[in-house]
């Protein structure tokens, strides 16, 4: 009889062991974040491969688009395939539009010397006014695309120069061909030109105009009120990453170039030209107005979106 009761307690233990451990399973929670395979996305990158984004009970899975567009990653958003993306100012803007309410998480990077003219030395151009009658090459509907008229009316030449439609991957090719004189492109096409291009030079990097370009972590507004405390999280991991890309830009490029397939060399000075900061303050903010003020004007948005209320309201500066 001994026997029968000791068996009998057993199995209760173990049902009800196994029914717990069942239930610790159920309460997993999966977050997952989506971002393109580019230097860009460092920090998030760097803190998935490192295990530095952590909570309980949750899973954090990657979501990795390859070296597809940063639009890539709003539309993962939107279209529900991930939880949390990190992605350029325009993608932003545009997730912030769309049918799926969306909001700012972040902005972690970025800076003024995001977008440089790069120049051919068949074109002649050796300051900035020479830039008068000459072809600049632009992908239309970029923020790069903002910040070169930006920087043609400040210095009068908007209505002397011929800016060129051409995909930021084909503005390398179109300027060894002599179909444009120049282009305006964001980093890490200034840094590859500079590289692959004899003789090719840096004009100027489009700073001095009011804009940070920053790098923006965005995620849905039902996700942000049923999981604030995975934002945080995040938010957390990608300060470690930022904080390691600030320290040792040598290894992170190193490390960074195993997922995207560049160049330790050009990870490593795009790094370095980059600012990385985790922040989400007025600059950031009226950085981002004036880009889909922008937008608006070239008809790629019908409405500038109220950015300054569409805003996580858990992050704080000092998070």
């Amino acid at each position: 009889m001994g026997k029968f009761r000791l068996l009998v307690t057993c199995l209760l233990g173990l049902t009800f062991f196994s029914s717990g451990f069942s239930a610790a399973a159920q309460a997993e929670t999966t977050c997952r974040l989506a971002y393109t395979a580019k230097v860009h996305y460092a920090p998030q990158i760097l803190a998935l491969k490192k295990g530095w984004f952590s909570a309980p009970n949750v899973k954090f899975e990657a979501v990795d688009l390859g070296m597809t567009t940063g639009i890539s990653a709003a539309e993962a958003l939107v279209s529900r395939s991930a939880d949390i993306a990190v992605m350029g100012d325009v993608p932003a803007i545009i997730a912030l539009t769309s049918a799926r309410p969306c909001l700012l998480v972040c902005s972690y990077g970025g800076g003024e010397d995001m977008h440089a003219i790069i120049v051919s030395e068949n074109s002649h151009i050796k300051t900035v006014d020479d830039l008068a009658g000459k072809k600049i090459g632009v992908h239309f509907g970029s923020s790069t695309h903002g910040g070169i008229n930006l920087f043609l009316k400040k210095h009068n030449l908007l209505s002397s120069v011929t800016l060129v439609n051409t995909p930021q991957k084909n503005l390398i090719e179109a300027l060894v061909s002599g179909s444009i004189d120049a282009f305006a492109a964001s980093e890490p096409s200034p840094t590859l030109a500079l590289m692959k291009i004899p003789n090719a030079h840096l004009l100027t990097a489009l700073n001095g105009l009011g804009n940070t370009y920053p790098l923006m972590m965005v995620t849905t507004k039902s996700f942000a009120e049923e999981h604030p405390e995975i934002l945080q999280a995040v938010i957390e991991g990608t300060r470690k990453g930022v904080e390691y890309i600030n320290a040792d830009p040598d290894n992170a490029g190193i490390e960074l170039s195993k997922t995207t397939g560049s160049p330790a060399g050009v990870e490593q000075q795009t790094l370095r030209k980059l600012t990385w900061d985790v922040r989400l303050d007025e600059e950031i903010i009226n950085s981002l107005k004036q880009t889909a003020e922008f937008l608006k004007s070239i008809n790629r948005l019908k409405n500038v979106p109220d950015i300054r209320h569409m805003v996580f309201t858990g992050f704080t500066q000092k998070n």
